[in-house]
């Protein structure tokens, strides 16, 4: 991972919102990584987050995105944010139209034709068991619905980085099983790099690879998880009696 450059990095940065103070000293983003940023509410994370995604001006200290610094002004915020996925925990911008016409917005924003676009809606939604939602209008969604299709969004990005704050607090576990399949599958084979915000563990999600502790807008620990380890076969742990 050390030789890879980071797609998001974070130096001595300090800013606040409100009574929220973040302070990071260093933190990088690489590809292909699932991180879980973990902690209690009112730490910070959702701040942290938004800095994430570009979405929150820093008072002091740098960003840095894929090796270029925003400081110095060497790339733009609207490029980064275009490659930015985030799932907010009140998202917004979405206020008309159906659940299919939204999510074929997102694919036009990438030059997808409209017969292509619409096919590949339709095959999500009904990985996803919510094609009979297709035709149905914002404002008649539930809560729960609502959020899965702002998660769908984020996977047709098909953004290097996807950025999700609570995103599991309303979902049924069908859907959540089928999401993080598709994450791991997304951070393994395309490489992207994935950040999740949570206030619970994710560990029987088994999705995560570092966890970062965070607690009065700061970073306090980091841990790599660890992969369950294979049961060995039966016939391996399987003791016979001795032939006489």
């Amino acid at each position: 991972m050390s030789d890879q450059t980071p797609v998001i990095e974070l130096q001595d940065l300090n800013t606040k919102r409100g009574i929220q103070k973040l302070e990071i000293y260093s933190m990088k983003i690489y590809p292909g990584v699932c991180y879980h940023i973990y902690g209690p509410n009112g730490s910070g994370k959702s701040l942290l987050m938004d800095v994430l995604a570009h979405q929150q001006s820093v008072e002091k200290g740098n960003v840095f995105f894929e090796n270029k610094s925003q400081k110095k002004k060497e790339y733009s915020i609207s490029v980064a944010r275009n490659q930015i996925a985030y799932f907010q925990q009140k998202p917004k911008g979405w206020i008309r139209g159906t659940v299919l016409s939204y999510l074929k917005e997102t694919l036009k924003k990438r030059n997808i034709s409209e017969g292509i676009a619409y096919q590949q809606v339709m095959t999500q939604l009904d990985e996803f068991n919510l094609k009979d939602f297709a035709n149905i209008k914002r404002r008649h969604l539930s809560p729960g619905v609502f959020q899965k299709v702002e998660l769908m969004r984020c996977l047709l990005q098909s953004s290097k980085v996807i950025i999700l704050d609570e995103p599991y607090g309303i979902l049924d576990e069908d859907f959540i099983k089928k999401f993080n399949k598709r994450l791991r599958s997304i951070i393994n084979n395309e490489k992207k790099a994935v950040v999740i915000a949570s206030a619970q563990s994710l560990s029987r999600f088994r999705i995560v690879d570092i966890v970062l502790s965070m607690n009065h807008g700061r970073i306090v620990r980091v841990e790599k998880t660890q992969s369950p380890q294979k049961p060995e076969s039966r016939s391996k742990s399987r003791h016979y009696p001795n032939k006489k």
